[in-house]
């Protein structure tokens, strides 16, 4: 006892070592990458060269309309990655590169009636597309506060360009049409201020002004136009953004081991998956893709995807989730007289998720999401038959345009059993190229009728969503509501009108009846207004009668545990749709039609990372007869349904693996 209380004296007569107090690090230096959404006013002024084919018959004659302004007001998106440097306390120094997408995109009128057009009626549009500005700038910036950096920029621009004109008569076609891109050099300035929500997310807001030089465009030849009197001008533009911008530093960096330097809570972790699978599916019945043809219709498609994700969370702090998916598809219609093939990539979807996590019942979340034109929209000829009825293959369409998509909504826990979420998104829908029909080719269905280029705008669309999620016993609940609203889609510049506001709801119901064995349903059910469109007398209306289809969807499959790691399944489903429907974006008929469909599938756990499922499923499906058409005008006069009823079968069979990291 002597001996441990001496011991005990002793050590207080000892100085003890004091932990040092860290020294935080330059509080701005670091690299980052991040994204950018906001508000772009543009200015691109055309100064036409002496020629000018929309209002002059050749160079001899006067040109009417010497220049063309175009002002637009639009939402603009984009991306940034750069390095920082702190110097002498609060300074900073930095280097940034820069990406903005579409800043404009605008179609006016040529301003008079063009003079070369083939015939009365033909209108002349003009349309300047900003597809892209890059920048270098440099940064220099002043933290006045710890979490806070206020800095202006300048620099190096650049943007490229596309001017595009065309003369379109009443009926849609394009009697000529010319385009040419550039790349304009510039110049930029800007500033902007930086909050540091986090470890290593930084938020902020920063305008910029771009100020891009004069190039020359031509048109090159153009049919039906004198030699000489080809499109010639010279373009500039200017471009204002205000945008909020979100970065992610490196979690190495010294801005944040700074604070997390005076941080004792948990370190933040990453986690990945990865998802591949192969799908097969095989088709017959009794027309192909032209249900106007007589012809019994059968073809098969494989389609393997692949998806990967990347979670990073920071406790108590924000969740950020990293998606993407893509995939390869063959296509193969078998129809007489429709025989083609597809091979090549589909679109690939992107997407970045921020969920907060510091507060105790709500978690706020942003996203955006992007369609990455990586498959291929036009085919044409008999190519285009290869876009089959997405119910009897996996995909239906193998491409459309650059599409971003920005969400923001949040979680609310009502209790330890039930959440609730609300969310909203804007989607902007870039424009593509489809094949179009040559109505001077063998009557619009002769060789070459479908080889056209349409140059189709989709509408952009807002959606808000709600879902809420409760836990009942051994009894899971998980209802979705959705409301969509668009614009209107133009087909080479004409207004082509737009679809219906629509409504979906949804609600899945699972029941863990016994350890091993579990039951789920799922019912959805969708409507739409109805939709604008081009009146028969010019102009756009609203529809008399509503072409658009109430659509319900059911299902339900127990499960069965056989082992730990064996789960096995059947299933049946059931789709009604009411009314027939053609889908002007990708050129497909919609039709009334019932299809039930029976499946089994096994999941295999080889692991706790890592599983493998196979599934098969046999469908039928009863498409409803359509509208009465004369089929000979006789005399006597003979009609019938035009497509009659139809029946088809389906069966697929795939394999997917899943990894967890």
């Amino acid at each position: 006892m002597a001996l441990v209380c001496g011991g005990a004296a002793l050590g207080a007569d000892i100085p003890m070592p004091v932990k040092a107090v860290p020294v935080a690090a330059p509080s701005w230096s670091g690299c980052y990458a991040g994204l950018q959404l906001g508000g772009a006013q543009s200015d691109t002024r055309w100064n036409y060269q002496n020629n000018n084919p929309y209002d002059a018959i050749d160079p001899a004659q006067p040109v009417l309309v010497t220049a063309q302004t175009f002002r637009q007001l639009r939402f603009a998106g984009g991306a940034q990655a750069g390095c920082n440097m702190s110097y002498s306390g609060p300074w900073m120094l930095g280097m940034e590169l820069g990406w903005i997408a579409k800043p404009e995109d605008k179609t006016e009128s040529n301003g008079v009636n063009p003079i070369t057009g083939p015939g009365p009626g033909f209108v002349g549009s003009v349309r300047t597309d900003i597809k892209s500005i890059l920048s270098v700038t440099g940064r220099v910036g002043y933290s006045f506060m710890p979490d806070w950096l206020v800095y202006a920029k300048g620099g190096y621009a650049a943007a490229y360009i596309e001017l595009r004109g065309n003369i379109t008569p009443g009926g849609g076609l394009e009697a000529f049409t010319w385009n040419d891109t550039n790349w304009h050099s510039g110049w930029t300035a800007g500033a902007g201020v930086e909050y540091r929500l986090f470890r290593n997310v930084t938020i902020g807001a920063e305008y910029n002004y771009y100020r891009f030089g004069m190039e020359k465009y031509s048109s090159g030849p153009l049919v039906g136009v004198p030699a000489a009197n080809q499109v010639q001008l010279k373009a500039d533009a200017d471009v204002h953004t205000v945008m909020a911008r979100l970065n992610f530093y490196d979690p190495n960096s010294p801005v944040a081991r700074a604070v997390s330097a005076n941080s004792n809570g948990p370190r933040g972790e990453f986690s990945s998956f990865l998802t591949s699978s192969v799908n097969y599916a095989s088709w017959y019945g009794s027309r192909g893709p032209n249900v106007f043809a007589p012809d019994r219709g059968k073809g098969d498609q494989v389609y393997s995807p692949v998806a990967a994700g990347i979670d990073y969370v920071e406790p108590n702090s924000y969740k950020l989730e990293l998606r993407g998916k893509g995939g390869y598809v063959y296509a193969r219609q078998a129809t007489a007289g429709q025989n083609a093939v597809y091979e090549g990539p589909v679109d690939t979807q992107t997407s970045v998720n921020v969920v907060m996590l510091n507060f105790d019942n709500v978690r706020p979340q942003f996203g955006v999401a992007m369609n990455l034109p990586t498959g291929t929209s036009y085919l044409p000829n008999n190519q285009r038959f290869t876009r089959m009825d997405p119910d009897l293959v996996p995909v239906g369409a193998y491409g459309a345009g650059f599409n971003i998509n920005p969400t923001a909504g949040f979680v609310m826990g009502l209790n330890k059993d039930t959440a609730v979420s609300f969310s909203v998104g804007y989607a902007w829908n870039g424009k593509f190229v489809r094949e179009g029909v040559d109505l001077n080719a063998g009557n619009g269905f002769g060789t070459g009728a479908f080889d056209l280029k349409q140059h189709i705008d989709p509408a952009d669309v807002f959606t808000a969503n709600a879902n809420i999620t409760t836990q009942i016993d051994n009894l899971t609940l998980l209802g979705s509501f959705a409301y969509m609203s668009e614009g209107n889609t133009t087909i080479d510049g004409v207004n082509s009108g737009k679809t219906g506001a629509r409504y979906n709801t949804n609600l899945t119901a699972t029941w863990q009846l016994t350890k091993q064995a579990a039951l789920t349903t799922n019912t959805s059910w969708s409507f739409a207004e109805k939709n604008d469109i081009i009146l028969p007398g010019g102009g756009i209306g609203t529809e008399p009668h509503n072409s658009n289809s109430n659509v319900v969807i059911g299902s339900i499959e127990p499960s069965y545990m056989l082992t730990e790691q064996l789960r096995l399944a059947v299933s049946y489903s059931f789709l009604w749709r009411d009314a027939n429907y053609y889908d002007q974006i990708q050129a497909q008929f919609i039709p009334a039609k019932q299809k039930h469909t029976a499946g089994v599938s096994a999941i295999y756990a080889i692991s706790p990372t890592a599983s493998i499922e196979a599934k098969g499923s046999y469908s039928f499906i009863h498409q409803e007869d359509s509208a009465i058409l004369p089929t000979s005008l006789g005399p006597p006069v003979v009609s019938s349904a035009q497509p009659p009823s139809l029946d088809y079968r389906a069966w697929a069979v795939s394999t997917t693996a899943n990894l967890r990291f």
